[in-house]
């Protein structure tokens, strides 16, 4: 119901059925905060470092993709491999979702590289992220209740 630019939208989350059909503060779509498919992907994910491409990795990333059509990954895929697909396979599944896409890139520790990608030819207006980035200040207050024993990160000195 709400008119866009482009004339493109986002559908996810959306029910038809529920009034109004739109991006708006009436709608009595429920919130989705954690789901079965990031699960299932973060269990791929730590399967897959720990041990490698095994069959619950496998039967993990089968069961996410079967729900909408798609075939299986084939058999045979390396760690390496393996890894590359199941952060293709969270860049789709789970975008738009609470900036989990931006906490992956840093957990990847990739976030730089591709980040710093974005150019202004885009349509979006240039990122710069820093190393520093990688990690969080601590807060002052905390710093001052340990007694010395909690040093600032670096990066923030």
């Amino acid at each position: 119901t709400n008119g866009r630019p482009t004339t493109f939208g986002l559908k996810k989350y959306l029910s038809p059925e529920n009034t109004p059909y739109g991006y708006t503060t009436n709608t009595e779509t429920n919130a989705v905060k954690f789901r079965l498919g990031e699960i299932l992907l973060l269990y791929a994910e730590a399967q897959n470092e720990i041990v490698g491409p095994d069959a619950s990795v496998y039967q993990a990333l089968t069961d996410i993709r079967a729900r909408v059509g798609m075939p299986p990954l084939p058999a045979g895929l390396t760690k390496d491999q393996m890894r590359a697909k199941i952060r293709k396979e969270r860049r789709i599944e789970l975008a738009f979702e609470e900036c989990l896409r931006y906490y992956d890139l840093k957990r990847w520790r990739v976030a730089g590289t591709v980040l710093n990608a974005v150019t202004q030819a885009d349509g979006l207006l240039p990122y710069k992220f820093e190393d520093k980035f990688y990690t969080w200040p601590l807060p002052q207050i905390e710093i001052d209740k340990s007694k010395g024993i909690l040093l600032q990160n670096p990066a923030y000195q």
